[in-house]
Protein backbone atom coordinates (compact mmCIF):
# COMPACT_ATOMS: atom_id res chain seq x y z
CA UNK A 1 0.00 0.00 0.00
CA UNK A 2 2.79 2.23 1.05
CA UNK A 3 4.55 1.74 -2.32
CA UNK A 4 0.99 2.46 -4.17
CA UNK A 5 1.08 5.63 -2.25
CA UNK A 6 4.16 6.24 -3.39
CA UNK A 7 4.09 5.79 -6.95
CA UNK A 8 1.81 8.64 -7.72
CA UNK A 9 4.05 11.42 -6.31
CA UNK A 10 6.66 9.98 -8.11
CA UNK A 11 4.82 10.33 -10.99
CA UNK A 12 4.06 13.87 -10.63
CA UNK A 13 7.94 14.51 -9.68
CA UNK A 14 8.48 12.72 -13.53
CA UNK A 15 6.17 15.26 -14.87
CA UNK A 16 7.93 18.05 -13.49
CA UNK A 17 11.16 16.83 -14.71
CA UNK A 18 10.26 16.41 -18.05
CA UNK A 19 8.63 19.81 -18.44
CA UNK A 20 12.25 21.06 -17.14
CA UNK A 21 13.94 19.03 -19.55
CA UNK A 22 12.28 21.03 -22.45
CA UNK A 23 13.30 24.43 -22.12
CA UNK A 24 17.47 23.40 -23.53
CA UNK A 25 14.94 21.87 -26.25
CA UNK A 26 13.13 24.93 -26.86
CA UNK A 27 16.33 27.35 -26.66
CA UNK A 28 17.91 25.17 -29.14
CA UNK A 29 14.57 25.96 -31.16
CA UNK A 30 15.32 29.53 -30.54
CA UNK A 31 18.95 29.54 -31.90
CA UNK A 32 17.61 28.43 -34.81
CA UNK A 33 14.71 31.14 -35.31
CA UNK A 34 16.19 32.29 -38.50
CA UNK A 35 15.08 29.40 -40.02
CA UNK A 36 11.88 28.07 -37.86
CA UNK A 37 10.29 31.12 -36.15
CA UNK A 38 8.40 30.32 -32.59
CA UNK A 39 5.20 30.46 -33.73
CA UNK A 40 5.44 27.39 -36.43
CA UNK A 41 7.73 25.57 -33.34
CA UNK A 42 5.03 26.08 -31.12
CA UNK A 43 2.52 25.22 -33.67
CA UNK A 44 4.25 21.72 -34.71
CA UNK A 45 4.77 20.67 -30.85
CA UNK A 46 1.31 21.53 -30.17
CA UNK A 47 0.12 19.33 -33.11
CA UNK A 48 1.89 16.83 -32.12
CA UNK A 49 1.13 16.67 -28.40
CA UNK A 50 -2.34 16.97 -29.55
CA UNK A 51 -2.29 13.61 -31.91
CA UNK A 52 -0.04 11.64 -28.59
CA UNK A 53 -2.98 12.47 -26.51
CA UNK A 54 -5.66 10.74 -28.01
CA UNK A 55 -4.74 7.05 -28.08
CA UNK A 56 -4.57 8.05 -24.24
CA UNK A 57 -8.23 9.11 -24.19
CA UNK A 58 -9.63 6.35 -26.27
CA UNK A 59 -8.39 3.96 -23.52
CA UNK A 60 -8.61 5.77 -20.17
CA UNK A 61 -11.05 8.41 -20.89
CA UNK A 62 -14.22 6.23 -21.91
CA UNK A 63 -17.38 7.83 -21.51
CA UNK A 64 -19.88 5.48 -23.47
CA UNK A 65 -21.50 4.68 -19.99
CA UNK A 66 -22.96 8.29 -19.51
CA UNK A 67 -26.34 9.15 -20.69
CA UNK A 68 -25.93 10.65 -24.18
CA UNK A 69 -27.10 14.21 -22.68
CA UNK A 70 -24.16 13.85 -20.48
CA UNK A 71 -21.80 13.21 -23.56
CA UNK A 72 -23.12 15.90 -25.82
CA UNK A 73 -22.74 18.29 -23.01
CA UNK A 74 -19.37 17.41 -22.28
CA UNK A 75 -18.23 17.21 -25.64
CA UNK A 76 -19.66 20.74 -26.17
CA UNK A 77 -18.29 21.85 -23.37
CA UNK A 78 -14.42 20.45 -24.48
CA UNK A 79 -14.51 22.08 -27.64
CA UNK A 80 -15.67 25.80 -26.20
CA UNK A 81 -13.29 25.55 -23.14
CA UNK A 82 -10.76 23.68 -24.85
CA UNK A 83 -10.89 26.29 -28.17
CA UNK A 84 -10.68 29.33 -25.36
CA UNK A 85 -7.81 27.45 -23.11
CA UNK A 86 -6.30 26.82 -26.37
CA UNK A 87 -5.89 30.72 -27.73
CA UNK A 88 -4.38 31.34 -24.43
CA UNK A 89 -1.92 28.60 -24.07
CA UNK A 90 -0.98 29.96 -27.65
CA UNK A 91 0.03 33.29 -26.27
CA UNK A 92 1.47 32.00 -23.34
CA UNK A 93 3.97 29.49 -25.28
CA UNK A 94 5.06 32.73 -27.95
CA UNK A 95 5.63 34.73 -25.23
CA UNK A 96 7.62 31.77 -22.95
CA UNK A 97 10.02 30.85 -26.59
CA UNK A 98 9.94 34.76 -28.02
CA UNK A 99 11.59 34.94 -23.97
CA UNK A 100 13.90 31.83 -24.30
CA UNK A 101 15.13 33.51 -27.87
CA UNK A 102 15.75 36.87 -26.71
CA UNK A 103 17.50 35.75 -23.39
CA UNK A 104 19.21 32.19 -24.20
CA UNK A 105 18.74 31.31 -20.53
CA UNK A 106 16.32 28.47 -20.52
CA UNK A 107 17.09 27.49 -17.20
CA UNK A 108 15.77 31.71 -15.53
CA UNK A 109 13.01 31.09 -17.88
CA UNK A 110 12.05 27.76 -16.20
CA UNK A 111 12.05 29.81 -12.72
CA UNK A 112 9.91 33.23 -14.17
CA UNK A 113 7.38 30.58 -15.66
CA UNK A 114 6.76 29.04 -12.47
CA UNK A 115 5.39 32.80 -11.02
CA UNK A 116 2.06 31.42 -12.27
CA UNK A 117 1.78 29.22 -9.19
CA UNK A 118 1.90 32.56 -7.15
CA UNK A 119 -0.38 34.33 -9.88
CA UNK A 120 -2.94 31.89 -9.55
CA UNK A 121 -3.82 32.14 -6.13
CA UNK A 122 -4.02 36.04 -6.00
CA UNK A 123 -5.84 36.08 -8.84
CA UNK A 124 -8.74 33.54 -7.34
CA UNK A 125 -8.61 36.17 -4.45
CA UNK A 126 -9.25 39.43 -6.78
CA UNK A 127 -11.73 38.10 -9.39
CA UNK A 128 -13.70 35.34 -6.91
CA UNK A 129 -12.74 36.14 -3.53
CA UNK A 130 -11.12 32.39 -2.83
CA UNK A 131 -9.16 32.99 0.44
CA UNK A 132 -5.29 33.02 -0.18
CA UNK A 133 -2.85 31.16 2.27
CA UNK A 134 -0.51 33.56 4.26
CA UNK A 135 2.13 31.78 3.22
CA UNK A 136 0.92 33.45 -0.51
CA UNK A 137 1.18 36.52 0.54
CA UNK A 138 4.92 35.65 2.34
CA UNK A 139 5.64 34.19 -1.19
CA UNK A 140 5.23 37.28 -2.83
CA UNK A 141 8.07 39.79 -2.09
CA UNK A 142 10.45 36.58 -1.92
CA UNK A 143 9.61 36.13 -5.59
CA UNK A 144 10.05 39.87 -6.24
CA UNK A 145 13.21 39.49 -4.81
CA UNK A 146 14.23 36.63 -6.87
CA UNK A 147 13.05 38.30 -9.98
CA UNK A 148 15.29 40.86 -8.69
CA UNK A 149 18.42 38.85 -8.84
CA UNK A 150 17.24 36.48 -11.98
CA UNK A 151 16.20 39.97 -14.59
CA UNK A 152 17.54 43.04 -13.07
CA UNK A 153 20.81 44.33 -14.61
CA UNK A 154 23.40 47.17 -14.03
CA UNK A 155 21.40 50.20 -14.13
CA UNK A 156 17.77 48.48 -12.81
CA UNK A 157 16.69 47.53 -16.17
CA UNK A 158 14.61 44.61 -17.22
CA UNK A 159 15.77 42.44 -20.48
CA UNK A 160 12.75 42.60 -22.99
CA UNK A 161 13.02 38.70 -23.08
CA UNK A 162 12.20 38.42 -18.75
CA UNK A 163 9.10 40.97 -19.61
CA UNK A 164 8.00 38.02 -22.21
CA UNK A 165 8.35 35.18 -19.38
CA UNK A 166 6.87 37.26 -17.15
CA UNK A 167 3.76 37.86 -19.96
CA UNK A 168 4.08 33.96 -20.19
CA UNK A 169 3.31 32.94 -16.43
CA UNK A 170 0.18 35.49 -16.46
CA UNK A 171 -1.18 33.71 -19.28
CA UNK A 172 -0.57 30.75 -17.89
CA UNK A 173 -2.26 31.63 -14.85
CA UNK A 174 -5.07 32.71 -16.57
CA UNK A 175 -5.29 29.15 -17.90
CA UNK A 176 -5.28 27.61 -15.07
CA UNK A 177 -8.00 29.63 -13.41
CA UNK A 178 -9.98 28.87 -16.06
CA UNK A 179 -9.45 24.94 -16.29
CA UNK A 180 -9.90 25.47 -12.36
CA UNK A 181 -13.91 26.60 -12.62
CA UNK A 182 -14.91 24.37 -15.64
CA UNK A 183 -13.04 20.99 -14.50
CA UNK A 184 -16.64 19.79 -13.53
CA UNK A 185 -17.99 20.37 -16.93
CA UNK A 186 -15.07 18.66 -19.29
CA UNK A 187 -13.19 15.59 -19.83
CA UNK A 188 -9.37 15.97 -19.00
CA UNK A 189 -7.49 14.44 -21.52
CA UNK A 190 -10.05 15.44 -24.30
CA UNK A 191 -10.19 18.64 -23.41
CA UNK A 192 -6.34 19.05 -23.27
CA UNK A 193 -6.50 17.09 -26.81
CA UNK A 194 -8.55 19.70 -28.11
CA UNK A 195 -7.15 23.15 -26.35
CA UNK A 196 -3.24 21.52 -28.19
CA UNK A 197 -4.64 21.10 -32.01
CA UNK A 198 -6.35 24.84 -31.04
CA UNK A 199 -2.77 26.13 -29.96
CA UNK A 200 -1.20 24.66 -33.09
CA UNK A 201 -3.99 26.32 -35.60
CA UNK A 202 -3.68 29.80 -33.37
CA UNK A 203 0.50 29.60 -33.89
CA UNK A 204 0.07 28.16 -37.41
CA UNK A 205 -1.68 31.12 -38.81
CA UNK A 206 0.14 33.51 -36.93
CA UNK A 207 3.43 31.91 -38.23
CA UNK A 208 1.82 32.73 -42.05
CA UNK A 209 1.26 36.24 -40.83
CA UNK A 210 4.49 36.84 -39.25
CA UNK A 211 6.98 33.71 -39.70
CA UNK A 212 9.92 32.96 -41.54
CA UNK A 213 9.67 29.11 -41.11
CA UNK A 214 11.33 27.10 -44.24
CA UNK A 215 11.61 23.24 -44.62
CA UNK A 216 15.46 23.27 -43.62
CA UNK A 217 14.38 25.17 -40.41
CA UNK A 218 11.84 22.50 -39.64
CA UNK A 219 13.93 19.40 -40.17
CA UNK A 220 17.23 21.20 -38.87
CA UNK A 221 14.69 21.57 -35.69
CA UNK A 222 13.09 18.12 -35.66
CA UNK A 223 14.82 16.70 -32.58
CA UNK A 224 13.62 19.75 -30.33
CA UNK A 225 9.85 20.05 -31.90
CA UNK A 226 9.39 15.83 -31.11
CA UNK A 227 11.16 16.17 -28.04
CA UNK A 228 8.15 19.16 -26.89
CA UNK A 229 5.63 17.73 -28.74
CA UNK A 230 5.91 14.04 -27.81
CA UNK A 231 7.24 14.21 -24.34
CA UNK A 232 6.37 18.11 -23.04
CA UNK A 233 3.47 18.14 -24.15
CA UNK A 234 1.72 14.57 -25.02
CA UNK A 235 3.56 12.04 -22.21
CA UNK A 236 3.72 14.79 -19.08
CA UNK A 237 0.40 16.09 -19.58
CA UNK A 238 -0.65 12.67 -19.33
CA UNK A 239 1.38 11.82 -15.81
CA UNK A 240 0.11 15.18 -14.56
CA UNK A 241 -3.46 14.08 -15.05
CA UNK A 242 -2.48 10.52 -13.52
CA UNK A 243 -0.74 11.46 -10.94
CA UNK A 244 -2.63 14.17 -9.71
CA UNK A 245 -5.76 12.37 -9.23
CA UNK A 246 -4.26 10.22 -6.31
CA UNK A 247 -1.79 12.67 -5.25
CA UNK A 248 -3.04 15.45 -2.56
CA UNK A 249 -3.57 18.82 -4.07
CA UNK A 250 -1.14 20.50 -1.80
CA UNK A 251 2.06 17.73 -2.73
CA UNK A 252 1.11 17.41 -6.01
CA UNK A 253 1.52 21.20 -6.50
CA UNK A 254 4.82 20.95 -4.60
CA UNK A 255 6.01 18.71 -7.01
CA UNK A 256 5.15 20.87 -9.79
CA UNK A 257 6.86 23.66 -8.86
CA UNK A 258 10.27 21.62 -9.26
CA UNK A 259 9.50 22.36 -12.89
CA UNK A 260 12.01 25.51 -12.65
CA UNK A 261 14.55 23.70 -10.79
CA UNK A 262 15.01 21.14 -13.25
CA UNK A 263 15.00 23.73 -15.95
CA UNK A 264 18.28 25.10 -13.99
CA UNK A 265 19.83 21.90 -13.67
CA UNK A 266 19.37 20.91 -17.73
CA UNK A 267 20.64 23.87 -18.68
CA UNK A 268 23.93 23.21 -16.61
CA UNK A 269 23.91 20.05 -18.42
CA UNK A 270 23.65 20.75 -21.91
CA UNK A 271 25.76 23.63 -21.69
CA UNK A 272 28.35 21.90 -19.58
CA UNK A 273 28.45 25.15 -16.74
CA UNK A 274 27.58 26.25 -13.50
CA UNK A 275 24.93 29.11 -13.49
CA UNK A 276 26.42 32.57 -12.90
CA UNK A 277 26.13 33.12 -8.86
CA UNK A 278 23.51 35.97 -9.67
CA UNK A 279 21.40 33.35 -11.54
CA UNK A 280 21.69 30.95 -8.38
CA UNK A 281 20.82 32.95 -6.32
CA UNK A 282 17.86 34.31 -8.04
CA UNK A 283 16.93 30.90 -8.76
CA UNK A 284 16.96 29.85 -5.23
CA UNK A 285 14.50 32.69 -4.24
CA UNK A 286 12.27 31.57 -6.73
CA UNK A 287 11.82 27.97 -5.52
CA UNK A 288 11.40 28.97 -2.31
CA UNK A 289 8.35 31.44 -3.69
CA UNK A 290 6.94 29.32 -5.32
CA UNK A 291 7.41 26.13 -2.74
CA UNK A 292 5.82 28.77 -0.19
CA UNK A 293 2.84 29.76 -1.84
CA UNK A 294 1.52 26.37 -2.55
CA UNK A 295 1.61 25.71 1.59
CA UNK A 296 -1.11 26.20 4.45
CA UNK A 297 -2.03 25.37 7.95
CA UNK A 298 -3.15 22.38 8.86
CA UNK A 299 -6.77 22.70 9.67
CA UNK A 300 -7.39 21.71 13.45
CA UNK A 301 -9.35 18.50 13.63
CA UNK A 302 -12.67 18.46 15.15
CA UNK A 303 -12.56 16.98 18.16
CA UNK A 304 -15.69 14.18 17.67
CA UNK A 305 -15.52 12.71 21.60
Amino acid sequence: MKKTKLLFPLICLLAAVIWGSSFPFQDMAGANADKLDCFMFNSLRFFIGSVVIIPVYLLFEKENHLPKEEQKSKLKHNLIYGSISGVILAAAAAFQQFGIQLTGESGKAGFITGLYLIIVPIAGFILFKQNASLFVWIAIPISVVGLYFLSIQDGFTIKAGDLFVIACAFCYAAQIVLIDRVSHKISAIRFSSVQFFVTGVVCFILSLIFGNSTWEGVISTSVPILYCGILSSGVAFTLQTVGQKHTPPAVASLLFATEGLFATIFECIFDKKLPAPRIAVGCVFMLVAIVLSQLSFPKAEKNLR
